[in-house]
């Protein structure tokens, strides 16, 4: 699913109206029926509806609501924010809702006093706007958020910004936001997940030829059927099809990291799973994953030794795998060397932050999984995460590697700076070892999937599904990562 620029949704609303053909009116109604549509299965009609309305086409859209909410016998008061003189779709749907009698239409509105049991549809601005919100209409916003009641935005929350950071200012606050035909990038953000709440996407009738045609470095990532028949393998496939992955993790008292990866690579297919291990620390791989090859490292305490990977087709490289003088040298020594899917991860990315000459060494096609602490490491410090996706994107082209920036709604970045983000997921996952689990999904993957950067998307998005499965058998508080590798089946299930 593509995600457009305001401009390029104005474009697509032209194109609509001009080659379908409809009238700008008419799709006004289209989208507002779409609304209604959705509000009423959830919401009675003991209901009070209040519309804040502006002048502009995100008002007409709170007008035509408000008649047809009426209409299906809700009480509606529409909240005139700037008077009775606007756009022409504004001017025309006010005319019709002031034939529908039962609608009250007012010019100020006692928040304090109104209903507990009372929705406030923001319909004031919608995405075009590009100031921050002052004056009277700001105070309403401010005595709409305070108030009681389920807050519903149009479009977008007014006071939001659609493609750039807002200002820190007046913003509604809303429990749902129903948007129109594609997501805005700023659904993306983490920064403006309190004021979004749940988003949903209402399908208007755009045109699909103006949509497809467009240039976007933005989409939200879906299932195809090529990975659906990615993860297959033909019924006479032997192990060393499904591919081999060695895990380089962990070290002595930190081999969770590795045994989670491991484990999370043999529940994802992969063929043959082999973890280098310190000598003091074989027993634990030998008995927590039966399953798994040992690659014997000669140093007891810190993993260093650079060992026969050439028929790995995948390697994992970092996760608390700690800083030794050994362990950065074997770090360069795979980057120079290795010639499989290469996936870097936590302490690996703190070494090429603090060992700059080691970043020109990243082979093309590697794949690095940081959270935003170990980004800013990589790249310096932002202030929001607009400008996190400019570096990120930056970083990408540049060293020509995959990243993974993790987050409520993660990043994933190509080597041509295209951006894929996931919907996957909750904040039950935010726990140590979900970022090991992942790394190992990856590896168990990569070497069906093949390219880096659809394995890196399939990967987060197997990685949501199996936190959303386990947060609805265990709960927020008591899934743990390894809950989560129970809950791989469920995820693949939910592919194949």
């Amino acid at each position: 699913m593509k995600i457009l620029s305001v401009e390029q949704i104005r474009e697509a609303d032209q194109y609509t109206i001009k080659n379908l053909p409809i009238t700008s009116i008419n799709l006004m109604e289209r989208a507002s029926e779409e609304v209604v549509k959705w509000i009423s299965p959830y919401f009675s009609t003991d209901y009070d509806i209040i519309i804040l309305v502006g002048s502009g086409n995100n008002g007409g859209d709170g007008l035509a609501i408000g008649r047809l909410l009426s209409k299906l016998n809700y009480k509606v008061r529409i909240l005139l924010t700037m008077g009775e003189t606007g756009s022409p779709d504004f001017e025309e749907n006010l005319k019709r809702l002031k034939l529908i009698k039962t609608v009250r239409i007012l010019n100020d509105f006692d928040f304090i006093n109104a209903d507990k049991k009372s929705i406030y549809i923001d319909a004031i601005f919608g995405s075009g706007l590009s100031r921050p919100i002052k004056g009277e209409i700001a105070s309403w916003i401010q005595k709409a958020n305070e108030a009681s009641g389920t807050k519903i935005a149009i479009d977008i929350p007014s006071g939001l910004f659609a493609d750039k950071p807002s200002p820190d200012e007046t913003i509604f606050i809303s429990d749902y936001t129903l948007s129109f035909q594609v997501p805005k990038l700023a659904f993306m953000m983490a920064e403006n997940q309190a004021f979004i709440g749940h988003s949903e996407i209402l399908d208007i009738g755009l045109s699909k030829e103006f949509i497809n045609n467009c240039l976007s470095d933005y989409s939200i990532f879906k299932i195809t059927n090529y990975h659906k028949s990615s993860l297959k393998v033909a019924s006479i496939a032997h192990k060393g099809i499904r591919g081999r992955a060695a895990i380089i993790a962990g070290g002595h008292a930190r081999m969770g990291a590795a045994s989670l990866a491991a484990k999370a690579a043999l529940h994802s297919g992969i063929g043959l799973i082999s973890v280098q291990v310190c000598p003091p620390c074989i027993n634990i791989i030998q008995i927590q994953i039966p399953e798994a090859l040992i690659l014997a490292d000669e140093n007891e305490y810190a993993l260093g030794s650079f060992l026969d990977y050439e028929k790995q087709d995948a390697l994992v490289f970092g996760p608390a795998i700690g800083f030794a003088n050994k362990t950065i040298k074997l770090l360069e020594k795979i980057l120079s060397h290795y010639k499989g899917q290469l996936i870097l991860d936590a302490d690996a990315i703190t070494i090429l932050a603090e060992h700059r000459e080691l970043l020109e060494l990243l082979p093309k096609g590697t794949i690095l999984t940081p959270h935003h602490g170990e980004f800013k490491r990589l790249v310096g410090k932002y202030d929001n995460n607009f400008e996190a996706l400019m570096q990120l994107k930056s970083f990408c082209k540049h060293h020509k590697v995959v990243m993974i920036l993790k987050g409520q709604h993660t990043a994933i970045c190509d080597e041509k700076g295209f951006v894929s983000f996931n919907t996957t997921g909750n904040n039950g996952m935010a726990k140590g070892g979900s970022g090991d689990l992942l790394c190992g999904i990856l590896a168990g993957i990569a070497p069906r999937v093949k390219t880096p950067f659809e394995t890196a998307k399939l990967a987060v998005y197997l990685h949501g599904v199996a936190g959303d499965q386990s947060l609805k058998e265990f709960g927020e508080n008591y899934m743990t990562p390894s809950t989560m590798i129970s809950n791989l089946k469920e995820a693949f299930k939910s592919i194949e």
